[in-house]
């Protein structure tokens, strides 16, 4: 949707939210069916830890714009490297030592980026055909 009065186009978080759970368990189950259970399950372990940084990272965003900027972004960017370096370690770990799937555990962390794409396509599309009717 677009606000009228100012053409900004309104992309919800709720939204991408909904669309990372829907993907993580529509993309698992297809691949559980069509390929194997290794896929599937690296598809759920890629999709879970994609999804839970980005709920991690929106709150603190949330968090930061309340708060005053100068304290809150140095908390925000120590939590941000910290929680990189985590998720690296867990993948880091889970490809070594464990036997998951490393093709579906790449599609299972690409859920978020699937979720904002599904998310902006049509604001996008909105916006330049709007762009176009106007020259």
């Amino acid at each position: 949707m677009i606000n009228q009065s100012h053409d900004i186009p309104d992309i919800s978080l709720n939204k991408i939210r909904l669309y990372n759970l829907l993907l993580m368990v529509i993309m698992s189950l297809v691949a559980l069916l069509v390929f194997s259970v290794e896929v599937g399950q690296a598809i759920f372990i890629g999709s879970l830890i994609s999804c839970v940084s980005f709920e991690i990272t929106r709150r603190d965003m949330i968090h930061l714009m309340q708060g005053p900027m100068t304290v809150m972004k140095g908390r925000f960017l120590i939590k941000y490297y910290a929680r990189l370096s985590l998720i690296a370690v867990i993948l880091y770990c889970a490809v070594k030592y464990g036997k998951v799937h490393i093709g579906g555990l790449l599609v299972g962390l690409s859920t978020v980026l699937f979720s904002i794409g599904i998310t902006v396509a049509p604001e996008t599309k909105r916006i330049f055909f709007n762009l176009e009717e106007a020259s």
